[in-house]
């Protein structure tokens, strides 16, 4: 196999800073990461280190199987050179991967790829290829379509018109992938956009009966844990089974454990007081002080994963070969490390620390492309729904 990694010279089209990024030019159908992140168009996705806009590089891609005989190449229109120059950078490609290939498996094939325009085209050819039928890919744009446009809604009343109107279009596909769009914000620290696409989950399980059910099996099957709010967190707090429940509870919910919770727990044990009911009173009261433990707890496992996740950020940027000491340790990277990767970043933006902030990028990018390539792996290689693109950003 070719080895398709290499360092190009990018351009931000938001701010005009220039910097360099990793990009993969010679995809192998049988392999399962690569392959999923063509499909789901996340491959060359880059962030600029000054201003944090993500965007796809324009660079030229060999896609080839073996297996079904195929090769398609992308040259796209945005590219805008000329035919001498399209050609030879096609026949550098493929002369790459023929190179590579033991002689028994260098086909004619491979030095006449199947030239493509555009992404969504060739990504339909190599479905097709796989027994995927048009209509099967439509349907699946159609619901990330149709999640865009709920998320463009600005207000609670038109969001529930359009909800009850779209409700026979609100199957397990659309969950799944919203579901996932939510687990991926997560992974990369991205709150923002968890709060966002989390409330948005929540409201449509309030309004319609069959999508609370399907919200339902999903989160049992992946056991998964998603709050909304903070008076579904104390609801839930209340009715923990047991103390395993309670603590995955405290570490799902953190981020809403600010003031207002404690005033809305306080609330309830002044009007238990109140109205003498003493049993309800003492409940809460030990409930708020077996809360107020259970977070102590999660903080004190939060700085000390601060720490090993700094530290191993230091060792990545000091290494010189961060690829190698990220693949080592892809077992610790997590939404912490992610968290301290965009301080780090930030900081390093407002002191004016270019090259710092960019190799920092670099590494955060490497970082969410390996995850995803044993995610790809770890599913047998079935090809994730496609999710609406999440990047690490600065906050």
């Amino acid at each position: 196999m070719a080895a398709t990694r290499q360092v190009t010279p990018a351009m931000c089209p938001n701010c005009g800073a220039q910097f360099t990024a990793p990009v993969e030019n010679i995809i192998d159908g049988q392999d399962l990461a690569l392959k999923s992140a063509l499909l789901r168009g996340q491959l060359n996705v880059i962030q600029c280190p000054q201003c944090g806009f993500t965007h796809a590089l324009s660079v030229p891609v060999l896609y080839y199987d073996l297996e079904k005989e195929l090769a398609f190449v992308l040259v796209q229109g945005g590219l805008q050179i000329t035919n001498a120059d399209q050609e030879k950078m096609i026949g550098d490609l493929t002369n790459k991967l023929v190179n590579s290939l033991p002689a028994e498996e260098r086909k004619f094939y491979l030095l006449n790829p199947k030239q493509f325009l555009t992404l969504d085209s060739m990504v339909k050819a190599v479905l097709e290829a796989d027994g995927i039928t048009p209509e099967e890919i439509e349907a699946q744009q159609a619901k990330v379509k149709l999640l865009e446009e709920f998320l463009q809604v600005s207000d609670e009343t038109t969001l529930k018109k359009k909800v009850k109107e779209q409700e026979a279009e609100l199957d397990r596909q659309f969950f799944e992938i919203l579901t996932a769009s939510i687990q991926e914000a997560q992974m990369v620290g991205n709150t923002t956009a968890v709060q966002t696409l989390l409330g948005l989950r929540t409201l449509i399980g309030r309004w319609s009966r069959p999508a609370r059910t399907i919200i339902n099996e999903i989160d049992a099957e992946l056991g998964a844990m998603f709050i909304a709010s903070q008076d579904e967190l104390l609801n839930k707090l209340e009715e923990a089974e047991d103390d395993e429940t309670f603590e995955a509870l405290i570490a799902a919910g953190y981020s809403l454990f600010d003031y207002g919770f404690f005033q809305k727990l306080t609330a309830q044990l002044d009007e238990a007081s109140a109205a003498n009911d003493t049993k309800r009173a003492n409940q809460l009261r030990e409930l708020r002080t077996k809360i107020l433990d259970a977070k102590d707890r999660h903080e004190e496992k939060l700085r000390a994963g601060m720490e090993k996740s700094a530290d191993l950020l230091k060792k990545i940027f000091q290494s010189g070969q961060p690829d190698r000491v990220l693949a080592k340790n892809i077992d610790d990277i997590d939404e912490t490390f992610f968290m301290i990767l965009s301080a780090n970043i930030e900081e390093a933006q407002r002191q004016k620390q270019t090259d710092a902030a960019r190799a920092m990028s670099v590494i955060g990018n490497m970082a969410l492309q390996m995850l995803r390539e044993r995610q790809a792996q770890e599913e047998g290689g079935a090809p994730a729904p496609a999710v609406p693109d999440i990047e690490i950003a600065s906050r």
